[in-house]
């Protein structure tokens, strides 16, 4: 089993990595360098990725290795993968070669040796440094060169920390060093994931997050805890990724959701499993999320210009006003810079010490309620927040946009978990949030008429009463729709 911390670099490391990090290390060490070529091999229809399965021919000193990588887990950019080694007398591929009992029954592996072909090459110099600790021993290598295609190709330049004897934790102790003196940052992709998307040329698109965290009816509450922290930091890290290599604004806003996820589900978890670590991790994301405040700026302005939706009839058409927002947008990005907020030594280490608890699992030194069934708490959590809400709703009479407004952060606190146990009751909970997403939806859009009101004195247009008319217009016929939204929602069943 190959075990292994990724961690993406951003910049040239090779000097820090040398001058500062190596003497920072209390053990062994000895280094080398190499020239490593790998040839990744699949069929015509991938029946290899398909199956989550890696192979590759390595070329290295004149000797030649073939690898098979299979399906492993990935969390918060710790690697666990099985690893089968076998050497090779000349650079050419035979996947029957390998025991037999890494295949699954049903993979023909003879027919797939008659048909595989090589799809990508990856070509770097490696860095390699051997860490003998007090407790373990660890290789850190540091890659650099690129992924290539016959049509494309995508720089590699990454560090690798795996474990060679030991406990996991002692490398994100190493990780800790790294953090202090390189700009890196924690990666879920492997080179040969980066290979098959310039093959297909797939590339990174922003998605949103499952409409349900994935459990199991016998999920314990520690497993439910994991997951949850699994899902939010990848969610994080696959976005992270594509902001720092496209800057697509969208990416910010599903970063922002997997800090809030990644909240939320240490605020769910802590008073069951709780450690002094866990609660650490839960002010620093108390701290941490507030600096991202100013993005409801960012995500109004977004509604506000976009060509679909509530406004799309009318502000993208006027020109003074597009200039304008724009102009607020280039402010907010200049003034709070997410690039660099993304890659502090904050962000990294929070994200980093997220990933060791998932590991190290703290809070089971400190209690014994971690094998409960997450089941036997859902009802009482889902019902404590959904009370909440309930309580700051009027039972008769209406709503204004300033109460909304305010109810906000509960109503995302209850329907976040929902996310996080929904899938323990999967009769009628889609039907339950369904009015309860629509009001979350609503309040974004009064929270862009906030905002454009609030500019009206800066905006250089005709006639600007009509405007603020045409902005109370929108207003009331959005309350009116969320009244009836907010009607439904307090009407109907809950699904636990």
């Amino acid at each position: 089993m190959e075990v292994e911390l990724k961690l993406a670099v951003d910049g040239d490391a090779l000097a820090l990595l040398k001058e500062k990090v190596l003497p920072s290390i209390e053990g062994e060490i000895s280094g080398k360098e190499k020239e490593v070529f790998n040839d990744y091999f699949d069929t015509p229809d991938f029946v290899l990725r398909r199956r989550k399965i890696g192979f590759r021919v390595r070329t290295q000193n004149g000797r030649y290795e073939q690898t098979i990588k299979t399906q492993g887990q990935v969390h918060g950019g710790l690697h666990q993968r099985p690893e089968y080694n076998i050497d090779l007398e000349k650079p050419y591929p035979d996947i029957t070669k390998f025991p037999s009992d890494i295949w699954a029954d049903d993979l023909h592996v003879e027919e797939i040796n008659q048909s595989i072909q090589k799809v990508f090459t990856t070509h770097f110099r490696r860095y390699e440094f051997d860490i003998q600790l007090a407790n373990g021993r660890v290789e850190l290598v540091y890659d650099v060169g690129e992924v290539r295609t016959d049509k494309d190709s995508v720089a590699i330049n990454e560090i690798e920390l795996e474990l060679k004897d030991g406990k996991p934790i002692i490398l994100f102790e190493l990780a800790e060093i790294l953090t202090t003196h390189l700009p890196v940052r924690l990666s879920n992709t492997t080179k040969a994931a980066r290979g098959y998307r310039l093959v297909k040329g797939q590339f990174p698109a922003v998605k949103r997050l499952p409409k349900f965290l994935s459990l199991h009816i016998e999920d314990t509450t520690e497993q439910g805890l994991c997951k949850a922290i699994t899902c939010a930091l990848d969610h994080w890290q696959y976005h992270l990724s594509i902001f720092v290599n496209t800057g697509e604004l969208k990416a910010l806003t599903e970063i922002r959701e997997s800090m809030s996820l990644l909240l939320q589900g240490v605020s769910l978890y802590l008073p069951v499993l709780q450690s002094d670590d866990l609660l650490k991790l839960h002010r620093q994301l108390l701290l941490l999320t507030q600096k991202w405040k100013w993005q409801d700026d960012l995500q109004s302005i977004g509604r506000l210009r976009s060509k679909k939706g509530a406004f799309s009839r009318r502000i993208p058409k006027h020109s003074d006003i597009l200039n304008y927002l724009q102009g607020r947008k280039e402010s907010l990005l200049s003034a709070y810079d997410p690039m660099a907020r993304l890659l502090s030594k904050e962000s990294i280490e929070l994200q980093l010490f997220a990933s060791k608890i998932l590991v190290e699992k703290p809070w089971q030194e400190q209690n014994s309620g971690a094998d409960i069934p997450v089941r036997k708490h859902a009802n009482g959590w889902l019902s404590q927040t959904w009370q909440t809400v309930m309580q700051s709703l009027p039972n008769t009479g209406t709503m204004d946009d300033g109460k909304y407004l305010a109810l906000e952060v509960l109503l995302k606190q209850s329907l976040t978990n929902g996310f996080l146990l929904g899938d323990l009751f999967t009769e009628s909970r889609g039907t339950f949030r369904a009015p309860w997403l629509d009001l979350q939806q609503g309040i974004g859009e009064l929270k862009a008429i906030a905002f454009m009101r609030d500019a009206l004195s800066d905006l250089d247009i005709d006639d600007p009463a009509e405007f603020s008319q045409w902005l109370d217009e929108k207003s009331t016929a959005l309350l009116t729709v969320m009244e009836r939204s907010r009607q439904v929602a307090m009407q109907a069943e809950t699904y636990w």
